[in-house]
């Protein structure tokens, strides 16, 4: 199945799940088990909905559904202003495209802009286009495979590609979908890359990955839609300008990814606590807060009860609230 039709059929489950719990007065994970679900359909639709505030699925059984008359709304602006974002950027993409198809096709159809036709040519063409930067380098990632293996078995490379000039007042930025944390060894990898001294943050969601450089150079890595083919190295002003005004954008609305506190800020909770706190104030759930540190679910468990205690804290978002405004993470 496409990447676009995963996505579908996961927003589908989403919105399944979500009636169910709207319409039961004491919903449970048990119950929900009851309608026909498995138990990893459950953990992504119980994920995305605590991802977007609409329910608390934290505890074991029990799931908390918040008033849709307020989550609704919020989830509806969040992906409004993500919406303008993106149409910032309609005027500039829509003179490449007519530009590609007056030229009549062919790699190159430019000087300016030139088509990607493979993988291997997306890759160099973010290579090239990272070296010759020197103010400001932003970066989204979309899911995909492919993206998902480089990230995770290669964030120094990432890092070093951003860091391939010498300039020390570069900027740089990256963004990632959310749900990457899903993914084994994720969250390490983004500390890696913060490390280095890229801004990290996340994003509930993204249609397709760029890289935007100094407002004139970009490539567009639409490589998750097909073999690489269609992708676009733009050396074009305009454009490159809009796609960094959409990349801006999106990086002001995305949530910078939590620090793992250091040293010895609460003397009664570990390095490992820090993670956690760090994983629940990116919205993690606790089965993906087990795959990320390679621990049980039942140790995730108590040790957020314990972090809980520690912060005074009566639930996990509160939690995540007082270790932000304490500066812990």
């Amino acid at each position: 199945m496409s990447v676009p039709n995963v996505r579908l059929a996961i927003d589908e489950l989403t919105t399944r799940v979500y009636l169910l719990l709207l319409r039961h007065p004491s919903p449970r994970r048990s119950a929900l088990a009851g309608e026909g679900l498995t138990e990893d359909e459950l953990t992504v639709a119980l994920d995305n909905l605590q991802g977007r505030g609409m329910i608390n699925a934290s505890r074991r059984d029990v799931i908390e559904v918040y008033p849709p008359d307020t989550t609704l709304p919020a989830w509806a602006a969040d992906l409004e202003r993500q919406a303008r974002t993106t149409r910032s950027a309609i005027e500039g993409l829509t003179h490449m495209y007519n530009e590609a198809r007056a030229e009549g096709g062919g790699s190159q159809v430019s000087r300016d802009v030139a088509i990607l036709d493979t993988a291997e040519d997306v890759e160099a063409a973010y290579f090239r286009a990272t070296r010759r930067a020197e103010n400001r380098c932003v970066r989204l990632f979309a899911r995909s495979e492919r993206m998902d293996e480089m990230v995770i078995n290669h964030p120094d490379s990432i890092a070093l590609a951003h860091s391939s000039v010498t300039s020390p007042t570069l900027e740089r930025q990256a963004v990632f979908e959310q749900s990457i944390l899903e993914v084994e060894g994720a969250f390490a990898a983004l500390e890696t890359m913060r490390a280095d001294g890229i801004d990290v943050r996340l994003t509930p969601h993204l249609a397709f990955s760029v890289l935007a450089v100094d407002r004139s150079i970009a490539v567009i890595d639409i490589s998750h839609l097909d073999s690489g083919g269609g992708s676009l190295y733009v050396q074009q002003r305009q454009l490159a300008s809009a796609l960094m005004d959409m990349c801006l954008g999106l990086f002001a609305l995305s949530t910078p990814l939590p620090r793992t506190p250091r040293g010895t800020a609460i003397a009664r909770l570990t390095e490992r606590d820090g993670q956690i706190m760090a994983l629940l104030a990116a919205g993690a759930s606790d089965l993906t807060m087990a795959r990320q540190l390679s621990i049980s679910q039942r140790t995730v468990e108590r040790r957020v009860r314990t972090i809980m205690v520690e912060l005074g804290a009566t639930t996990r978002f509160q939690a995540g609230a007082i270790a932000g405004r304490r500066g812990l993470i």
